[in-house]
């Protein structure tokens, strides 16, 4: 611990980097297993004709941690300057978080989803309203299937407007909106 505290500031921003970044890979595996209870939607949208990819917390959290362990490592143990210290971090955080996106997109992804077919298994389920549904016109719907949250757009099967919050039926797919109706009226 004298040591930590002898590398001076970079040492303990390496140690705050990987001690934050452990626990958010610890609460991102917990919250997988205990669902809805850690489970939060930001929305934002913007049209900027620029599109960022799809990166997994779990690969940003090793990410993090290998930047900040390898940043002690090399500040304490080999005392390297702090120059090459963060070059070799950030490198070896960007392979290892790299490997571990990798992982997640070709290996847990699949297996996870392979047998969700959105236009056949998501008709009869029930979805909340999370934007108003207009009359005629689109809202937005939110329901968990095997993949996770997933958010569509919506539009009414009867005609009327469902207000945000009501729970809704999806009687089926077109492209990524579902008509639907509430789930209190019989199709």
């Amino acid at each position: 611990m004298q040591d930590l505290f002898s590398a001076g500031a970079l040492g303990c921003v390496y140690a705050l980097v990987a001690f934050v970044s452990f626990l958010f890979a610890v609460m991102s595996l917990i919250g997988t297993d205990f669902g809805d209870a850690l489970d939060f939607d930001v929305d934002a949208d913007a049209d900027t004709g620029f599109e960022f990819a799809n990166v997994s917390p779990f690969a940003l959290a090793t990410f993090g941690a290998t930047f900040g362990l390898v940043g002690l490592i090399t500040l304490i143990w080999f005392e390297m300057e702090p120059i090459p210290s963060i070059l070799i971090s950030t490198v070896s955080g960007i392979v290892i978080g790299g490997l571990a996106q990798l992982l997640f997109l070709y290996v847990l992804s699949p297996s996870k989803s392979s047998h969700y077919s959105l236009e056949k298994d998501a008709v009869g389920i029930e979805a909340q309203v999370t934007i108003t549904v207009p009359a005629k016109g689109q809202g937005q719907i939110t329901f968990s299937n095997v993949s996770g949250r997933v958010q569509l757009g919506a539009r009414s099967a009867t005609g009327e407007e469902i207000s945000t919050g009501k729970i809704v039926v999806i009687e089926r797919i077109v492209g990524r909106a579902a008509i639907v109706r509430p789930a209190d009226v019989e199709s």
